[in-house]
């Protein structure tokens, strides 16, 4: 079959990647925000946040919380008590619980029982347990642009969890986003359009570069002869 995996996820804002088990990628750490414990970030999770407008997830193509900690300046108090809602289900629970008669009636009354917390902690701890999930590993690519797809990366991820991968489209939805992408970047690998970086080569890539640093200091404090000098007239 040929490979149509598009080794492009989520990229950081940063250019620096989180190095992260797959055991950790699989089972995440658990967080409870507000009184609700919050399900594993998933990609069900961010199509809602993005149908529902919350700020947390306002672009259509990449992720605005790699590897940050700090609220977007636009999310609002009614945009962290959407995004904790929503992270407290799965994604075929939460579009049945807005059909449901009472379900305002539950989000005011969860709402006033939070009323007067202060929720900057609470939007700095749910930046948290989403810039966990939203990370991709460190790579090469072997055959650039081989895999490349047009696309939503989300629509990517999800056609390629499905169809190169066997899950349900209710798995995919649900799974762990961390794990999701684990998945789909070891695929990737598996295909041949990339190389996944172990521990010894981002060690090596560190070492190097701040070999290069320290030789580009060097150079500074003592220039090669003749830079510098001015031409004789």
């Amino acid at each position: 079959m040929e490979a149509t995996v598009q080794p492009a996820g989520p990229t950081t804002a940063t250019g620096t990647n989180l190095p992260i088990g797959y055991a950790f990628a699989a089972i995440p750490d658990p967080y409870r925000i507000l009184g609700l414990r919050l399900r594993p970030f998933s990609l069900g999770h961010w199509l809602l946040m993005q149908r529902f407008s919350c700020s947390f997830a306002t672009q259509p193509n990449t992720p605005t919380l790699h590897h940050s900690t700090t609220p977007s300046a636009a999310a609002s108090r009614d945009d962290c008590l959407l995004g904790i809602l929503i992270c407290s289900m799965r994604h075929a629970d939460f579009l049945a619980f807005i059909e449901q008669k009472d379900c305002f009636k539950q989000i005011t009354k969860w709402g006033k029982k939070v009323g007067f917390i202060d929720l900057k902690p609470a939007a700095e701890l749910f930046a948290k347990y989403l810039a966990e999930s939203l990370s991709e590993p460190d790579y090469v690519e072997l055959k650039p642009g081989s895999g490349e797809v047009a696309g939503d990366w989300a629509q990517n991820l999800k056609i390629t969890l499905m169809t190169r991968l066997g899950y349900a489209e209710a798995e995919a939805l649900d799974m762990p986003l961390s794990k999701a992408l684990a998945d789909y970047f070891k695929l990737a690998e598996a295909d041949g359009i990339l190389r996944l970086l172990t521990p010894a080569d981002r060690a090596e890539a560190a070492a190097n570069s701040a070999a290069f640093a320290a030789l580009d200091q060097l150079s500074t404090i003592n220039p090669q002869p003749g830079e510098g000098e001015q031409c004789p007239a």
